[in-house]
C-alpha cells in the first residue's frame, strides 16, 4: 500500500475508534487475498450501529453471532513486505459482559 493511500484511509478511523453496535450477520473468510492471507480463517460481520450499518473485518479467530455486541477498534490487516507501511484498519472486537 502506498502512503497517499493508507493516508487516505485513515482520514475516517477517529469516527469509527470505540464505537459500539450490534452483529446483524457474520461469515467466516477462509480463503483471502494473499495479503490477509495470514488472517485466516477470520470473520467478516456486518454491525448495527444504530444510525448506520457497516461491514468490517472482526479480530483474530472470533466467531460472531447475530445478536453479539462489538467495539471497533485499531488493529493490522494485512501483512506487508518490509519495504510497506504496515496497515492498520479498523475491526470488530466482541464486548465481553
Amino acid at each position: 500500500m502506498k502512503p497517499p493511500q493508507y493516508y487516505r484511509q485513515n482520514k475516517t478511523w477517529s469516527t469509527w475508534l470505540g464505537k459500539k453496535g450490534k452483529v446483524l450477520a457474520s461469515t467466516i473468510v477462509r480463503v483471502a487475498a494473499p495479503e490477509q492471507a495470514a488472517f485466516t480463517p477470520y470473520s467478516y460481520v456486518l454491525v448495527d450501529f444504530g444510525e448506520v450499518k457497516h461491514e468490517f473485518m472482526g479480530t483474530g479467530h472470533d466467531v460472531f453471532s447475530p445478536g453479539d455486541l462489538v467495539e471497533c477498534v485499531l488493529r493490522k490487516i494485512a501483512i506487508p513486505n518490509q519495504q510497506e507501511l504496515i496497515p492498520y484498519g479498523i475491526k470488530m472486537q466482541k464486548i465481553i459482559c
